[in-house]
């Protein structure tokens, strides 16, 4: 600890230069998600990639996706019964489904399609009828029953699919409350190729080490944390920092107090974040569509120790200021992890989030460097074999719209 933070009185003065470039650029985004479309049987729902917790199905889809009955009764028997959410009494009552087969489909920001469809075989959690909830009264049974998203876990975030693992993509616009946010396919070893393209080590410039339940397909909660703490305005959290990759980053009162985060305005908390922090044990106010929570913000430098030995350093990070939550904790969202024009992924099976902040060029096909005939010659033999690396425009095919995209991207060239 001490190490960490002798290196960020040296790395202070130079990240602090940087402030003023970086807030241009965002990320202060704490709403935009990242989606992908998930598929079970015949039916496709967007959902948030969420790299903390587990994998959940909502209410409404679990009916159309043929795990629940009209009346909300399971259609086939669950493996078991699950209580999640929560820090407190507030708890939903779910089913447990084993060895469901989804689809994930990556989204682009503009919700098209990223690449192919890829089918993984994991758990997954469903909320009972409000019928079936604790609760007061007939009208907090029924917000237990809808503060269920449908979202993919860690389960399949830090999963390899096929060869892929699944990756989140930042791109600041001109409003730094706004950024363009879409996931893709990453390639993993040799070979190249996948959504965002791989060098051999899968493309990534800097890494860090998380710590991560090993049976969480059993466990109502599952929230990877970093043992090699970030730096938060100089200081370093007391315990633990939960990572998570809805968008929102949070900390509680007291934490703020400690870590210098002090309120500059109030936000309403929507309604998909509420659901994201009730569940990951966060918050204990029950999501209510209704009555949205209003909640202060503060930002606050985060700095990210690699196992590279340098400091990741980010941009003034907003955070949500919660009443409640652990004194000692603090939650790292997308928008503290993922900086702009920078691709993120977990890792599950090496226990580490990566980065890699130069991604791939189109033009240069052949990863060589240089933009030239060579990268036409590579594109065209991929095409011609019908490579899904071929398939420029991920739209799951490989057929002349991608050679007339690469063509596009290969004139004008790599910035």
């Amino acid at each position: 600890m001490n190490t960490h933070k002798t290196i960020s009185k040296l790395a202070i003065a130079t990240t602090l230069g940087l402030i003023a470039v970086l807030a241009q650029a965002g990320p202060q985004d704490q709403f935009t998600k990242y989606k992908v479309g998930l598929t079970i049987g015949r039916h496709t729902a967007t959902c948030i990639a969420d790299t903390g917790g587990t994998t959940t199905i909502s209410f409404a889809d679990a009916k159309r996706m043929g795990f629940l009955d009209a009346n909300g009764d399971p259609e086939f028997p669950a493996d078991r019964t699950q209580r999640m959410g929560g820090t407190g009494g507030a708890v939903v009552t779910c089913h447990v489904f084993n060895n469901i087969d989804i689809e994930v489909q990556p989204r682009n920001a503009d919700g098209t399609p990223n690449g192919p469809k890829r089918t993984i075989k994991v758990t997954v959690f469903v909320p009972k009828k409000p019928s079936l909830q604790t609760g007061a009264n007939d009208a907090e049974k029924a917000r237990k029953t809808n503060s269920v998203p449908t979202k993919i876990g860690a389960n399949v975030c830090g999963a390899t699919i096929d060869g892929y693992k699944l990756d989140m993509d930042d791109k600041a616009t001109n409003n730094p409350l706004k950024n363009e946010r879409s996931t893709g396919w990453r390639k993993i070893g040799n070979g190249g190729g996948g959504g965002s393209g791989d060098n051999g080590t899968n493309g990534a410039d800097r890494r860090a080490p998380v710590q991560e339940d090993d049976n969480y397909e059993d466990e109502f909660l599952f929230e990877p944390r970093m043992p090699d703490q970030p730096i938060i305005n100089g200081e370093i959290p007391i315990e633990t920092v939960q990572l998570n990759l809805g968008p929102i980053s949070c900390v509680g009162q007291q934490a703020a107090q400690r870590l210098g985060i002090i309120p500059v305005d109030l936000e309403i908390l929507d309604f998909e974040n509420h659901q994201l922090l009730f569940l990951g044990g966060i918050l204990d106010t029950l999501p209510d569509q209704n009555n949205p929570l209003v909640l202060p913000f503060g930002e606050a430098l985060v700095q990210i120790p690699t196992l590279e030995g340098d400091l990741i350093p980010l941009q003034p990070v907003r955070f949500f200021i919660l009443p409640e939550g652990n004194p000692q904790s603090v939650v790292l969202g997308g928008n503290g992890l993922v900086p702009p024009e920078v691709s993120f992924w977990l890792d599950s099976d090496l226990d580490q989030i990566l980065w890699d902040f130069d991604p791939p060029c189109l033009a240069d096909f052949n990863g060589d460097g240089a933009v030239n005939t060579l990268d036409v010659l590579a594109f065209l033999n991929a095409w011609s074999a019908g490579d899904e690396s071929a398939d420029i425009n991920g739209d799951g095919e490989v057929n002349t719209l991608d050679v007339i995209e690469f063509l596009n991207a290969w004139t004008t060239g790599c910035g």
